[in-house]
């Protein structure tokens, strides 16, 4: 990733690690027709890619289903790599998706409730997730 300037990747996890490692990307989604019905018409979500969602805006841009052709992937692709100031904006949303996604403090809960204070470095990406919903979770209780 360190050699790349853009990047096509899934929508996922591996859509997450690219705004871990600030890198620009197109996400492409395919899936069946069923799939794709439900999610459209069932769940009622205007992105699919979870920086997207977490931003609530389209900074990463999709190619989603039928749209997802290789003519519509070359053209956002293209659009990017030769676009700084595409590049710039996702770079910038990162910092903000990072930002949503780390806790104010680090530390986490052993089933003894006693608290092991872990550096931030030292984490894991699962590690920090967890962090994150169990933090929230208690925020809102």
């Amino acid at each position: 990733m360190q050699a790349s300037s853009v990047a096509l990747c899934t929508s996922g996890t591996v859509a997450m690690e690219m705004q871990l490692a600030r890198l620009p990307c197109v996400v492409a989604y395919r899936a069946h027709l069923l799939t794709e019905w439900f999610i459209r018409y069932k769940a009622i979500i205007p992105y699919i890619s979870l920086p997207n969602i977490l931003l609530n805006s389209a900074v990463i841009p999709e190619a989603l289903f039928q749209e997802c052709t290789p003519s519509k992937l070359a053209s956002l692709l293209k659009d990017l790599i030769l676009d700084d100031n595409l590049r710039e904006k996702q770079i910038i949303a990162a910092e903000k998706v990072i930002k949503l996604l780390r806790p104010p403090e680090i530390s986490f809960g052993c089933s003894t409730r006693v608290e092991m204070s872990v550096p931030f470095s030292d984490c894991t990406p699962s590690m920090v997730a967890a962090y994150a919903v169990l933090y929230y979770q208690r925020k809102l209780e």
